[in-house]
């Protein structure tokens, strides 16, 4: 029987989460509850209790409830759960996870559902769906959020329809997650990061690896850079084609494109094979600024106006220097075969001669600065082309076929 954790507050949701268990039941699954309360006494009994969830967070359920201080009881319990969460996978006890509750419970069960792979189903149920910044709860491990429609706050008719859509929706993730996942005689998956200013390479790539390879992408936007590298670590990829690597430049320069400290650092460390480009290393994307709150920016620097939400902005020499370095020492940790190739003419796809914007000696202080600290080992290439042209896109599969032979080797 497969297995679905239930992460509830007990203390306020007992009646709720008592009627979800028994529609998941009905559906023929086993539900798990872990009670992540942090003020009162449950409701209902937990097959893990808060007292459980607390020692495993660090603390005891007492020195919980008693906190003046609300963040780090929550904190608390929250990575109690996880742990708990994360034994049950181990012992082959999980196949999906649901949470339903309000903001708090939102907040709280995303953190948790942000440490289980991406392979199990995760679903957040709450009215926090609606509110501004909701998007924060999706996180990068498949995270997938359901409006309660009305406060999950006592059983009535509505809420009654909306549990028995969740409960369908949970069991119906679990049911289809792996017949997908592993099919017979499955090619080989790689993964590419790409975005619109590297798109016509991406899709030359693609189409080049589809005989062999099986070509996911993920667009270089932030998280979505998070999940790639979530699933590297989980074993998913037998290589990867990092053609936008630039978050890491937004997050030293506050850029709108930033994703988290480790990235390009996964493959590297688990050993993937793994071919790296340029793209956007040498810009800092601005989302959601208008080009008048920008104005004392782009009057110091050579800029591109995307549309009236999104700019591109370039780096001066001396910043490019400084970001390569940076580049470098992650690339230092690579334990597999790893290629960096550079195209001469342009890192992003507008970024050609005769461009305000186009600065190649800009781009050279970077090569030359990455090349000064890279091990002997990694081969820094340098294409006669624009990245998105054919000529730098063939370029790249060469040299991916090349890194996957010298692991094979």
């Amino acid at each position: 029987m497969k297995k679905i954790v239930i992460i509830a507050t007990l203390d306020t949701k007992g009646e709720e989460v008592g009627y979800l268990k028994e529609l998941i039941s009905k559906r023929g699954y086993k539900p798990l509850i872990i009670d992540v309360s942090s003020r009162g006494e449950a409701r209902i009994p937990a097959d893990v209790t808060s007292t459980e969830v607390a020692e495993a967070g660090g603390s005891y359920i007492e020195k919980v409830r008693t906190s003046q201080e609300r963040r780090p009881a929550v904190e608390t319990m929250a990575k109690g759960a996880a742990a708990k969460i994360k034994e049950l996978i181990e012992s082959g006890s999980v196949d999906g996870v649901i949470s339903i509750g309000g903001m708090s419970s939102a907040v709280m069960a995303s953190s948790i559902m942000e440490e289980i792979p991406w392979r199990i189903p995760k679903l957040l149920v709450s009215t926090a769906a609606s509110m501004p910044g909701s998007n924060q709860f999706f996180g990068p491990t498949g995270i997938t959020m359901m409006h309660s429609l009305v406060d999950i706050g006592g059983l009535n008719s509505l809420l009654k329809v909306q549990l028995a859509r969740a409960a369908g929706a949970i069991c119906g993730m679990v049911e289809g997650e792996n017949q997908l996942l592993n099919p017979p005689q499955q090619k080989p998956m790689v993964a590419i990061c790409a975005y619109g200013y590297t798109e016509n390479c991406a899709q030359y790539v693609c189409h080049a690896l589809e005989e062999h390879y099986e070509p996911i992408r993920f667009h270089a936007s932030g998280v979505p850079e998070i999940a790639m590298e979530k699933l590297i670590e989980d074993g998913f990829f037998a290589g990867v084609i990092d053609l936008v690597p630039s978050s890491i430049t937004n997050l030293f320069f506050g850029g709108s494109r930033s994703s988290w400290a480790r990235r390009l650092e996964i493959a590297g460390e688990k050993g993937v094979p793994q071919v790296i480009a340029p793209g956007g290393v040498n810009t800092i994307s601005r989302v959601g600024f208008t080009e008048e709150a920008l104005a004392p920016e782009l009057k110091t620097r050579r800029h591109y106006s995307m549309d009236a939400q999104r700019v591109t902005v370039w780096l001066n020499d001396d910043e490019s220097r400084k970001v390569a370095s940076i580049y470098a020492e992650k690339l230092n940790k690579a334990a597999g075969p790893t290629k960096v190739l550079i195209p001469l003419r342009g890192w992003l796809s507008i970024e050609k001669e005769g461009a305000s914007f186009y600065d190649p000696q800009v781009n050279r202080s970077f090569v030359d600065e990455l090349r000064k600290i890279l091990r002997n080992k990694i081969e820094v290439r340098e294409v006669d082309a624009n990245i998105d042209d054919p000529t730098f896109a063939q370029a790249v599969i060469d040299a991916f076929n090349e890194v996957m032979k010298l692991k094979d080797s």
